[in-house]
């Protein structure tokens, strides 16, 4: 299974994503600290049973280390045990006259301590049933060292077995998803409480596998510290467009797609059919002629309206002459526009003078044409969206580096505050962000890293931003569904994804969250 963030159910509990700050700060304001650690343990030994089912009499392995992550680990193990399994407890070092151990001890788990026996250890894991991680929690620093590294360095690995860790794999920066060597590779990651921002960032997420939060009794704690919320199914179907049976073309809007030139004339089409999947009622493509003559086979239920074009093969014409061709609900201005004097003033224009009340999304060279007149930024506001890449984001930003992980999402809450506008930060993950406010989808998909991903992404935004959604619920829904739409069309490959054959995804993804009837997996 290809790793990524999954809700089982709705709430703070299981949709928060922190940092080491953010997760010790929740404690801190949280009950006894031994008795979230009974909490924890108890819900680590639900889910593992509901993933391995009928447990008696089968091995299983809990590596515990020196601390909390430990302690969570052998109150699992206890319970476990109880349930019939067989449970043997690898310490990194002794927890001398540790109550948990003489607990979990009783309920019939086998203790051992690593001494450098790697023989002994191998022969456990390799019979075993699952292999269990709690030596380190967000505690721990890289790079790994003494007997954790020791152990970690010879445990075998094993096709097919399962492997959970509690928290996040040690090894892994909880803050920046940095790994160690060493680092263990988990096909299961049980957060215990929000999830761990460093579990979601490469190379983190390759080796937290399936990544999900149990509620360990913080709910309250969890949603009043205003943490970044996971763009999944469950998020994301509350603010799906409804279709009355009455309904026309014209209840789900207009949307204007202002692009392309001599040299590059799929993006808007590209736009243009992802629109049309998101269920906008009528997509009005504007570019230069020569453009225009190739795009109508290309993208056959919108309408084209050509424009002058100047000596380079960019669009020459004034925001009044694109406000005479229709009223939209929606503007994506960008796709395929090139460079050029006239393009950038039209598209800077568009993007800060054009009506209060009218979404506007800013894609490609639109956000090229922003960065070269950075003043006009802060005259965005909240009826924007930008969608930059991280190369497009360092140039708004006038960044010296390409920002990625956790700087790519600090930068997109910069732009989003500085401008008032939403901000999607496309990436593994995606980060979109709003004034205040962190969303992130963690569904990393390498058959999206290929020209016209983003002209999908912008088109189904732009759709969705058509039919009245607001803003921020436009770029959340546009996201997911991007991603859920690229996983059905790519059909087990991971190349050579054709970028106009998501569009019939869109709709049927779209279909689906709308006619859900209870929570699924994201």
């Amino acid at each position: 299974m290809n790793p990524r963030a999954v809700v089982r159910t709705s709430g703070a509990s299981f949709d928060r994503v922190v940092n080491t700050a953010g997760m010790r700060a929740i404690e801190d304001s949280a009950r006894d600290e031994a008795e979230l650690m009974q909490h924890a343990g108890v819900a680590l030994a639900t889910a593992i049973r509901h993933k391995l089912g009928m447990l008696r009499g089968r091995p299983l392995i809990a590596l515990v280390g020196p601390g909390d992550n430990g302690g969570d680990a052998l109150i699992m193990a206890r319970a476990l045990a109880q349930a019939g399994a067989t449970v043997t407890c690898w310490a990194s070092r002794d927890r001398e006259d540790d109550p948990l151990v003489h607990s979990a001890c009783r309920a019939g788990a086998r203790w051992r301590i690593w001494s450098g026996n790697t023989r002994v250890l191998r022969r456990d894991v390799l019979a075993a049933t699952c292999v269990v991680d709690g030596l380190l929690g967000i505690g721990s620093n890289l790079p790994l060292r003494g007997s954790v590294a020791e152990i970690l360095e010879v445990l075998p690995p094993l096709e097919g077995q399962p492997r959970v860790a509690i928290d996040i794999p040690t090894g892994v920066d909880p803050d920046s998803g940095t790994t160690d060597v060493n680092t263990f590779r988990a096909t299961t990651t049980l957060a215990t409480g929000p999830i761990k921002i460093g579990t979601l960032l490469h190379p983190g997420i390759d080796h937290a596998g399936l990544v999900e939060a149990l509620d360990i009794g913080l709910g309250q704690e969890i949603a009043a510290s205003g943490s970044p919320q996971l763009i999944t199914a469950q998020t994301v179907e509350p603010v799906v467009p409804m279709r009355s049976l009455e309904s026309h073309k014209g209840t789900f809007g207009t949307v204007l797609i202002l692009g392309g030139s001599t040299s590059y004339h799929g993006a808007p089409a590209l736009a243009a059919l992802a629109a049309h999947g998101s269920g906008a009622g009528l997509t009005v493509v504007a570019s230069v002629e020569e453009a225009v003559r190739s795009l109508v086979p290309l993208a056959p239920n919108a309408v084209f309206r050509g424009l002058p074009a100047n000596a380079n093969g960019c669009i020459c014409a004034t925001a009044a002459d694109v406000e005479a061709l229709t009223s939209p609900s929606a503007v994506l201005v960008g796709p395929g526009m090139s460079r050029s004097s006239d393009s950038d003033k039209l598209a800077c224009t568009i993007a800060t003078e054009s009506a209060r009340d009218t979404t506007v999304v800013i894609d490609a060279d639109g956000l090229n044409a922003l960065a070269e007149e950075p003043d006009r930024i802060e005259k965005l506001g909240t009826n924007r969206i930008l969608t930059p890449h991280p190369g497009e984001l360092r140039r708004l930003l006038a960044l010296r580096e390409t920002p990625t992980g956790a700087a790519l999402m600090a930068h997109a809450q910069a732009l989003a505050n500085r401008s008032g506008a939403v901000v999607v930060a496309k990436g593994s993950p995606t980060f979109v962000a709003s004034p205040g406010r962190m969303h992130i989808l963690a569904r990393p998909n390498p058959a999206l890293a290929t020209a016209g991903s983003g002209d999908v992404l912008a088109g189904i935004i732009a759709g969705l931003a058509g039919q009245g959604l607001p803003p921020i619920d436009a770029a959340r829904l546009g996201v997911w569904l991007h991603a859920q739409a690229a996983e059905g069309a790519v059909e087990g490959r991971n190349i050579g994804l054709e970028m106009a054959g998501i569009a019939p995804h869109i709709a049927h993804a779209l279909s689906e969250l709308s006619n859900q009837s209870k929570p699924e997996f994201a």
